[in-house]
């Protein structure tokens, strides 16, 4: 059976849900009750210079796609993580799939210029991220919510006198949700969102993102000022260019974080995870 990997998503648009966690992960460690948008733009402030102190980690990974559950462990490098497939559908690969496996790894392990070009595209990625951390405090009207259990609960929804000028500002700018703040690391715990309206590029001619698009993430704190995805649901549907559909259906779950050597190459990941 070919594994199937997460449905391709024209990178920029398909990461905007990401881009939007990620946005307000980090809240500052002593604001006596502020206002939810002042709040928020210390948050966007701290993500970004948080960034810069990258940590690699290892997990386990369980994907659900197509109707099957593939278990994964992953070790995240300098470049691209390495990833070991350890069940489908909770039981041992088969002798086909983890020949396909040690295949994809061989073909990024003697390819550095493949591993450098997925480490370009990470590198934009980051660029984007970091633009749009700087006008998430104006793409929205934030509202104060309260205290929930041990979270506070700030609602997010899009303001209309934004004027969005790329792609990537229009989708950010569509959603509307909820985050929970943890209040004793003020972090991000816990965000649902969706997609308050549908978004056309080129009056629907170049594509579209369909009205109701969700997105579901939740956090846990590893370590010091350290906190992880583990757990993410994501349903967007539409299409651009060319008639290329737009499909990204995304449910995976993360367990089991464990640290790793902060100049963790790709080869000794791979080395690593092949003695497990």
């Amino acid at each position: 059976m070919k594994l199937p990997r997460t449905e391709a998503l024209p990178r920029s648009i398909c990461r905007f849900v990401i881009l939007m966690v990620a946005a307000i992960m980090a809240l500052p460690p002593a604001l006596p009750f502020p206002r939810a948008k002042e709040l928020i733009r210390e948050a966007c402030y701290n993500e970004v210079q948080q960034r810069e102190k990258r940590t690699l980690w290892s997990y386990v990974a369980e994907r659900r796609s197509n109707n099957h559950v593939f278990r994964e462990q992953v070790i995240e490098t300098v470049d691209v993580p390495v990833r070991r497939l350890i069940a489908v559908d909770g039981h041992p690969p088969t002798s086909v799939q983890m020949k396909e496996e040690i295949e994809r790894q061989q073909v990024l392990l003697n390819n550095p210029s493949r591993r450098r070009a997925i480490q370009k595209q990470q590198g934009n990625d980051d660029k984007t991220m970091e633009e749009l951390l700087r006008i998430i405090p104006e793409a929205f009207v934030f509202e104060d919510q309260g205290k929930d259990g041990e979270s506070e609960k700030i609602a997010f929804h899009p303001n209309p006198a934004f004027k969005p000028k790329t792609y990537e500002q229009r989708i950010l700018h569509a959603l509307d949700g909820i985050v929970f703040v943890d209040l004793h690391d003020k972090r991000i715990a816990r965000l649902s969102g969706s997609l308050a309206t549908g978004v056309e590029f080129g009056y629907g001619v170049i594509g579209h993102v369909q009205q109701g698009g969700t997105t579901e993430i939740t956090r846990v704190h590893l370590s010091e000022g350290i906190w992880k995805t583990s757990a993410e649901k994501i349903d967007i549907n539409g299409r651009f260019v060319l008639l290329k559909s737009i499909n990204k259906h995304q449910d995976e779950s993360r367990t089991d974080f464990a640290p790793v050597a902060p100049d963790t190459t790709f080869a000794q990941a791979l080395n690593e995870i092949e003695k497990r």
